[in-house]
């Protein structure tokens, strides 16, 4: 393989892995089940998590649907939320020590099989966004070797999502690309190909395809700030400071959180608390 290929295949999947870190938001739409079981252990973990996206939600979000897969053990949507919170349960302990990665490696590995099992029974976008995810979190703490094993794996899920589910979780192989764009250096940007004035724009249009979902415009407010745009994206934070997460009730929790991360670079950007510069 050609040195020069391989480097830049070894830069992007860590990027893919630094990535996995920072996605979230569960599925769009909630698992529906033809099992009334099965259906009521669902709505009980969906009005957990419409409350608050936290430890103690996602941990019983986890118990319930686990309960779920087994009342409906073929339920491809079923089981790609299921590993969607298996992520979530992992990317909320620490990652200090070498035993904290082996812990995070527990709920990641689930979160895997059971993607995995998900697509064994229908491919969806949901089945490989949460495939590539967790493969990516499991080798979070890998040998950049073992991680550019997997880069393949990794752009096969999203080019499927690219080809077959434009627009999925509002944007999500959008802000994908403007994370790339923010975390590798420009010169390995432009050796794949990669435009990231491009990428800004299937951002911006993923906003105004749903302008409610928060954390696009805190994706745009990085993307920004990374390229020197420091006023532009305070005013992108601004914004989604000022608007009201009870807007987009399906995503309410979330857009929360979304705006205490918009606080945070704030704080990260200014030194100062919103609304000081």
């Amino acid at each position: 393989m050609n040195i020069q290929k391989r480097i830049v295949e070894i830069v992007i999947i860590n990027i893919v892995v630094a990535v996995a870190a920072v996605v979230h938001a569960r599925e769009p739409k909630k698992p529906v089940s033809q099992k009334p079981e099965a259906q009521a252990l669902i709505d009980q973990a969906w009005a957990g998590l419409d409350e608050e996206m936290s430890l103690k939600t996602i941990d019983q979000a986890i118990a319930l649907e686990e309960k779920a897969v087994k009342a409906d053990p073929n339920n491809a949507d079923l089981l790609a939320e299921l590993a969607d919170e298996y992520w979530q349960r992992g990317d909320l302990m620490p990652k200090n020590s070498d035993q904290d990665y082996a812990a995070r490696k527990v709920y990641f590995q689930k979160g895997l099989d059971t993607a995995t099992r998900s697509l064994a029974v229908k491919e969806t976008a949901a089945g490989h966004y949460w495939a590539a995810t967790n493969l990516a979190a499991v080798n979070e703490n890998a040998s950049i070797f073992k991680q550019a094993s997997i880069f393949l794996d990794l752009s096969k899920h999203m080019d499927w999502i690219d080809q077959n589910a434009k627009g999925y979780k509002y944007g999500a192989t959008a802000r994908f690309s403007s994370e790339v764009s923010v975390r590798v250096p420009g010169v390995v940007i432009k050796m794949v190909g990669q435009d990231p004035n491009e990428n800004y724009e299937r951002l911006k249009n993923a906003i105004a395809t749903e302008p409610r979902f928060f954390q696009n415009y805190t994706y745009q407010a990085k993307f920004l700030y990374h390229q020197g745009k420091k006023d532009e994206a305070l005013n992108t934070l601004d914004q989604v400071l000022k608007m009201d997460p009870n807007a987009f009730p399906e995503e309410r929790a979330y857009n929360k959180f979304e705006q205490s991360r918009a606080r945070q670079y704030w704080k990260q950007w200014t030194g100062k608390d919103y609304p000081g510069r």
